[in-house]
């Protein structure tokens, strides 16, 4: 992050100066020139100690020379050139374009640490559970011998005597190191939990960060469009309409993944809802889609459940809206949606539709962020809306599946604690 900040406060000051041609604004640049390679050596070091491959260093320390050559060449057309001609470069975009792959590079390289340490806490909790058995075993071992050593005291006085001072101090030993194991592991969760917190905060930030540069991309490739509407072939329109169709994407896909992020980890706003209303709401925003596919909808009698309203609105009209959107071309979308009790201890809601269906070999697939089961293009999203609900289901104390057949329709279930319903 040392590295991303000064790289940024020394973009701010090219800006400056190619806004202004006074060399004052350049201060932060050529702090950057004189720090980065001092910054890069612990940089380095750390890296290495935690483990991260040179290649990925290697890339990281490109994009930054790279960057700081863009930075240069600007500065340098800008006392040679002027304003305008500095101004051109600039908004080619190349230096956003490096600091979103250095961004990108940090954030794989955090991940990767993130994994190793989950495994390391694993690893040490096997370790903690050997331990454990073993100081069991020893500790009745030791209760053993001191029986044995009582029952035969009046013959073996001083040997009993000498056993019992051995066993106590094998006890204290492994005791005080069941109690260091112990502290040890629970500096490591929480040092888990505190990277966990740490990794959401960064990946909610960086994606904040990502949004601006790509709406400038998409606004002057969208200027550039027009503004040269009809003198280019067609080849060129085809490039631009590329452009903004990528960068749109990529924006949709961050405020996915903002989405995801946020769900499951926030704390839930129970109160009483009643599930027909929140259908009710769903179908409302869904209005247009039904008017354009002709679908019917029938929705059973479902029961009122202390949730999370908004949470359940997203699940629900995440769920009704993929029936009517993988519906069949030639055939009006028809979905149910029930609900049943149980066992007495959770409700299990049913969302089940006629539409193009899927091999239930894939059922676990459709659940992981950004798996599909059709190309890019087909079909409107990101696939993340399942991930979603499955973690907002899950947050809820309850489950998520399905079950489908090719060219038949697809059901759709999630359950919920019976204890939550409002009587």
């Amino acid at each position: 992050m040392h590295l991303l900040s000064t790289l940024t406060d020394a973009e701010t000051g090219q800006r400056g100066f190619i806004l202004t041609g006074q060399p004052k604004y350049l201060e932060p640049y050529f702090a950057a020139r004189r720090d980065l390679p001092v910054r890069w050596e612990h940089v380095l070091s750390e890296g290495k100690r935690e483990g991260v491959t040179e290649t990925k260093l290697a890339r990281i320390r490109a994009l930054i020379t790279e960057k700081l050559d863009e930075l240069a060449s600007t500065v340098r057309l800008r006392e040679d050139s002027g304003f305008q001609a500095a101004l051109d470069v600039i908004n080619t975009g190349q230096g956003r374009i490096y600091m979103t792959q250095l961004r990108a590079e940090i954030q794989e390289i955090r991940s990767e640490r993130q994994t190793a340490l989950a495994a390391t806490i694993i690893v040490g909790q096997h370790r903690q559970r050997i331990l454990n058995t073993t100081l069991a075993l020893g500790v009745v071992g030791s209760v053993v011998l001191l029986f044995l050593a009582y029952r035969f005291s009046a013959r073996y006085e001083d040997r009993r005597n000498r056993l019992e001072q051995e066993i106590r101090q094998i006890v204290r030993d492994r005791t005080a190191e069941l109690e260091e194991r112990t502290r040890e592991l629970e500096r490591r969760s929480i040092d888990l939990q505190r990277s966990n917190a740490d990794l959401l905060q960064f990946a909610y930030v960086a994606s904040h960060d990502l949004q601006e540069p790509l709406r400038t991309i998409a606004s002057y490739v969208g200027l550039l469009g027009h503004r040269y509407n009809g003198k280019l072939d067609e080849s060129a329109e085809k490039y631009i309409e590329f452009a903004i169709s990528g960068a749109d994407r990529m924006q949709t896909l961050i405020g996915d993944l903002l989405t995801y992020s946020k769900a499951g980890t926030q704390e839930l706003e129970r109160r009483p809802v009643s599930m027909n209303a929140v259908v009710n709401v769903v179908l409302e925003n869904l209005a247009a889609s039904r008017e354009q596919t002709g679908a019917q909808i029938a929705v059973e009698a479902l029961p009122a459940i202390a949730v999370d309203e908004k949470q359940l609105i997203q699940v629900f009209q995440n769920l009704i809206g993929n029936a009517i959107k993988f519906h069949k071309p030639d055939e009006a979308p028809e979905i149910c949606i029930t609900a049943s009790k149980r066992d007495s201890a959770e409700w299990i809601f049913a969302v089940k539709d006629n539409g193009i269906g899927f091999d239930e070999e894939y059922t676990e697939r459709i659940f992981q962020m950004f798996q599909r089961l059709h190309g890019i293009g087909k079909y409107p999203g990101t696939g993340i809306g399942l991930a979603i609900c499955r973690r907002i289901i899950e947050q809820h104390g309850g489950r998520l599946w399905a079950t489908s057949s090719p060219g038949v329709g697809s059901t759709f279930f999630f359950s919920l604690p019976a204890s939550e319903k409002v009587t």
